[in-house]
């Protein structure tokens, strides 16, 4: 598998614990099937369930707990993640996870924000969207636009890197 192999550094596998305390590995597989309960195997030998786990990172997605969303939804899907767990899709100042769930017909993708990585982990809205950016003249006309992209994840993607690499990003003023 390539994923673990170019990542091969022994901190890019780490699990945090409902307790704590975070514990590293060399590789962190997610093991999904029919006749199986989802859960981590580190290092090809240890089982960790996924009750045990608040966040882990495992070579290719930081994840988190739906214990740290602040959503009433509960999520049993288990595509990338285990489940219910969110992934970061962008990381910095701002950073944004996504969650598959089944709203009974079909599967939806939920987002969240955060701001920095101390803030409350909350579903994403387009108003707090606004309130979190507004210091971020680039990243807010952007977001404000009416420029219309599909996915709608996308603009917020955008907005999200705008708002973390501000250097990279110069306004049209």
């Amino acid at each position: 598998n390539e994923t673990t192999t170019n990542k091969g550094t022994s901190s890019s596998c780490y699990v945090i614990k409902t307790d704590g305390s975070t514990q590293q590995y060399s590789n962190l597989k997610l093991v999904t099937g029919v006749f199986v309960t989802p859960h981590l195997l580190a290092d090809g030998k240890t089982v960790i369930e996924a009750k045990e786990v608040l966040a882990y990172q495992d070579g290719k997605h930081y994840a988190v707990s739906q214990k740290l969303l602040t959503t009433k939804k509960t999520s049993y899907v288990a595509s990338e993640t285990l489940p219910g767990f969110a992934v970061r899709i962008a990381k910095g100042k701002l950073n944004i996870y996504s969650r598959r769930y089944y709203n009974g017909n079909k599967a939806v993708t939920e987002y969240f924000v955060q701001s920095g990585d101390e803030g409350e982990i909350v579903a994403y809205s387009p108003e707090l969207m606004k309130e979190l950016i507004k210091d971020n003249t680039a990243a807010s006309d952007y977001y404000n636009s009416k420029t219309k992209v599909s996915p709608r994840s996308k603009k917020m993607l955008v907005t999200a890197d705008m708002y973390n690499n501000p250097g990279q990003y110069i306004s049209k003023n």
